[in-house]
């Protein structure tokens, strides 16, 4: 067998590997803590951060080089990204440090590591020693530099950070309990090995057995911290959806102990580096990561066009002469080129500095034809060449937005993919608890139908056959006769877009269990909420998934100027004397990215006795998706 030849390390792509972003929320010195830990970092690398000076591009080390630019922009901000560029042999890796620092000396740092694509990178050093000397945050909670020992006066502030819908991070928790001796502090010191990967990219927080206790009396079965174990608890957990659990993975304790620390290190690592990377930036720093992509094209052109010295810059090469004029100055007297006339009128300045520039440029004191033609060819290659560095800056400009284009569609699409395999997961345990129940009640129905009276074939209305598009859906919708729908239709068919043939189905779905849910509520034989219909379905009415409805939206989302303001939604003056009504309440038709469609609804059950709808479509502006 023939072995396979080795990869070379210049055919491998660079790749981002792993982010560190968080906010800074006012810290005067910030720009300074910055400084002076890049400075720190380079030295312990062997790298002359000396020859950073400002703006350019420098070579600090054999294989590295540095770049740095910088914008002051008209709002009082500063943006500035560091870049470094490490080509010694084993493949391509850069480091870039940006931060974006307002007139209120608030901001970002954000971090990103590239590497070849079969290597596995990590945070630097750099990020932990920023956080050690600021305070990091990961939306309103604090992004910790190391796990961070909590106690039960703690609890409150671990489930805001949990709950927090600003939040981008993993955060870890890991459980005790008493029924173990483990020293507390010991069990830090470990969890503090395990995690040592993800700095600067999660936070993590080791409980003692009180604190676990405390903690899991707030969360639902499914979404428990294990004792002895740490659990990753990834943005946005839906704590009423027993489906979501399954997102927020559990490190058990027979796999602590039966793994090597290394591997578990490496692994927890490799899944914060993953999460990093995939998570869409916010808009503001996208349109601040154009800007200085911008820059730093420009800087690149710059150092290698070729800058020849205007004229009145230029100092005469003859030192007799000390800036004086007179009314002409001869030429040499083997060149025969040039009339006595014509010599006669050139100024004495023009020729000095003519002659300085020959000197400068072709190497020679001497004015002669032959040095003066060569001078005008190079101009005119010089001139070219300023058209080629034109064409060149547009066409990195352009490679510039469609690479940023790109970016963009690469992470949407990993969201999307990882929401389809997360909401598979649970259609998957929905179905098997259905067969599960079908079953049963077959089993239990055969039994009983001994004279055979049973009707096992259900009888057939129109809203079985549900829609194949939203365009139908909308159609269709009043064949619901408690259900009608307000809303925007153009929101609704622009789903369709996507071409996902389920995506109505599911609508379709939710719209007959809130129909039938409005029918049994007024009409008296069922006096719950949506939740409690969801939870105990009455008889022969139309269920709905656990977990898929919220009966509300935070409150910060509710008292936003513009993500409240999009829930405003319509409905007839009969229910309200404004014609509009804020719908908090939704329903969640699938994950997919940032599109991850909803229904907007307002329940009038016990008033006109109808459900609204008040919007279908792509999830509506909050902290995240905006």
């Amino acid at each position: 067998m023939t072995a396979a030849a080795p990869t070379s390390s210049a055919s491998l792509t660079t790749e981002l590997g792993c982010r560190s972003l968080f906010r800074i929320d006012t810290d005067a010195a910030l720009t300074t803590k910055v400084h002076q830990q890049l400075y720190s970092w380079c030295k312990e690398k062997d790298w002359d951060a000396d020859q950073i000076t400002g703006p350019g591009v420098v070579t600090v080390a054999d294989g590295v080089t540095a770049s740095l630019v910088r914008d002051e922009r008209q709002d009082g901000s500063t943006i500035e990204r560091y870049r470094f560029h490490q080509d010694q042999g084993q493949g391509v890796w850069i480091t870039q440090l940006t931060t974006f620092v307002d007139r209120t000396d608030s901001g970002w740092v954000w971090t990103d590591v590239l590497g070849p694509s079969d290597r596995a990178p990590g945070v630097p050093r750099l990020v932990r020693n920023i956080l050690e000397v600021t305070d990091g945050l990961d939306g309103s909670h604090r992004l910790t530099a190391a796990p961070y020992r909590a106690t039960v006066d703690d609890v409150d502030y671990l489930y805001d950070a949990l709950m927090d819908p600003e939040r981008r991070g993993f955060l870890f928790l890991a459980g005790a309990d008493d029924n173990i001796n483990i020293p507390q502090a010991d069990w830090l010191r470990f969890v503090s090995k395990l995690l040592a990967g993800t700095r600067g990219m999660a936070s993590a927080y080791a409980l003692d057995p009180a604190t676990t206790l405390e903690l899991n009396s707030r969360l639902p079965e499914s979404h428990r911290v294990k004792e002895w174990s740490i659990r990753t608890y990834l943005p946005d957990p839906v704590l009423d959806d027993r489906h979501d659990a399954v997102r927020h993975r559990i490190l058990t304790t027979p796999r602590i102990v039966g793994d090597s620390e290394s591997r578990l290190r490496d692994l927890l690592a490799r899944s914060a580096c993953r999460h990093s990377a995939s998570t869409p930036l916010p808009h503001e720093l996208l349109r601040i990561d154009r800007r200085l992509r911008q820059l730093l094209d420009e800087t690149l052109i710059d150092s290698v066009a070729t800058q020849v010295p205007a004229a009145a810059e230029l100092k005469p090469a003859d030192p007799d002469l000390g800036g004086k004029t007179s009314p002409t100055e001869q030429v040499p007297a083997d060149d025969q080129t040039a009339s006595t006339d014509q010599r006669s009128t050139v100024p004495t300045s023009v020729f000095a500095a003519l002659r300085s520039v020959v000197s400068s440029v072709i190497g020679t004191a001497e004015v002669t034809v032959d040095a003066v033609t060569r001078l005008g060819e190079l101009a005119s290659e010089a001139l070219k060449s300023g058209d080629h560095l034109r064409l060149i800056r547009t066409r990195l400009r352009t490679l510039e937005d469609e690479r940023s284009s790109l970016e963009e569609q690469k992470t949407e699409f990993a969201r999307r993919a990882q929401d389809g395999q997360e909401e598979l997961a649970g259609i998957r345990i929905d179905f098997a608890d259905a067969e599960k129940e079908l079953r049963h009640l077959r089993s239990e129905l055969a039994r009983l139908d001994r004279e055979g009276s049973v009707q096992w074939v259900a009888e057939k209305v129109s809203t079985d056959d549900p829609p194949a598009t939203f365009d139908e859906l909308i159609d269709r919708i009043n064949e619901f006769d408690l259900v009608r729908f307000t809303g925007d239709r153009r929101t609704a068919v622009e789903l369709d877009e996507h071409g996902l043939l389920d995506w109505p189905i599911r609508t379709w779905d939710a719209l007959r269990a809130l129909n039938d849910y409005c029918r049994v509520r007024s009409h008296g034989t069922f006096d719950g909420s949506v939740d409690d219909y969801i939870n105990d379905v009455p008889p022969g009415c139309a269920s709905l998934t656990p977990g898929c409805h919220a009966k509300g939206e935070t409150r910060a989302t509710q008292d936003h100027p513009i993500f409240g303001r999009a829930r405003i939604l319509p409905v007839p003056r009969d229910v309200d004397a404004s014609g509009f009504v804020f719908m908090g309440a939704h329903i969640r038709i699938a994950k997919y990215g940032s599109i991850s469609p909803r229904i907007h609804y307002h329940n009038d059950a016990t008033g006109t006795g109808k459900i609204y709808i008040g919007y279908i479509g792509a999830h509506l502006p909050n902290f995240r998706t905006n």
